[in-house]
Formats: structure tokens, C-alpha cells, sequence
């Protein structure tokens, strides 16, 4: 058995074992979605790997998303389960990634943080 944390999904392809994948967006990946509560993402061409914890808010499980870049922990939320595509999962990292970056400190020429 595979624990939550191991399961990746890599070029759009869910790991459970070495011989079961799940292919994202489709009727396999969605049925599993209801019942996983986690699981890492790692985009193709990038060293990034994003985790997505399933969460319970107002009586209904909702997806999030997060990335941790220079110790800094930044969230987005994904959606209900339907949501989870594999478009979705492109452009929620895509969000994340752009606001790690917005969220680095600028540096000056001697590598000192600059004032604003």
C-alpha cells in the first residue's frame, strides 16, 4: 500500500503502484479523487513538486493547493473534486509559482535585501 504522501501525479499520470496508473481527467481519476485526501504534484519540465490536501470547510471538501519556496508556505484554492483537471492543476500551479516569485525579496547588487 502506497502512503498518501508518495502518491505523485507526473505527466498527467496518477502513480498507485508500479503496474496501476490513473490517467488525470479521466472517470478513474475523478473516482479516486473522492476518496484520496492528498497527494503531490510535480509539473512537467519543472523542479517544482506542489502538494493537494483535500479539506473540510462548511461541511464540504474542497481542494487546496501548496507550494513552499524559500520557507515560505503559499496556498490557492483548487475545488471540489469535479474541478480537479488537469488544466486546473496547470494553472493553479502556475499561480502559485507566480506568487512565490512575487513574494521573494528583491536584492540589491551586493546581494543585500534592498529597502522599499
Amino acid at each position: 500500500m502506497v502512503r498518501p504522501s508518495q502518491l505523485v501525479v507526473r505527466d498527467d499520470l496518477l502513480s498507485l503502484s508500479a503496474r496501476q496508473l490513473i490517467r488525470v481527467d479521466t472517470p478513474a481519476w475523478f473516482a479516486w479523487l473522492e476518496q484520496a485526501t492528498s497527494f503531490s504534484y510535480r509539473p512537467a519540465r519543472s523542479s517544482y513538486r506542489l502538494s493537494f490536501r483535500k479539506e473540510k470547510r462548511r461541511h464540504q471538501s474542497y481542494w487546496y493547493a501548496y507550494l513552499k519556496e524559500d520557507g515560505k508556505l503559499h496556498n490557492a484554492y483548487v475545488g471540489c473534486s469535479p474541478a480537479l483537471t488537469a488544466a486546473r492543476l496547470r494553472a493553479v500551479t502556475q499561480q502559485l509559482v507566480d506568487k512565490a516569485r512575487l513574494a521573494r525579496p528583491a536584492v540589491g547588487p551586493e546581494g543585500g535585501k534592498l529597502m522599499p
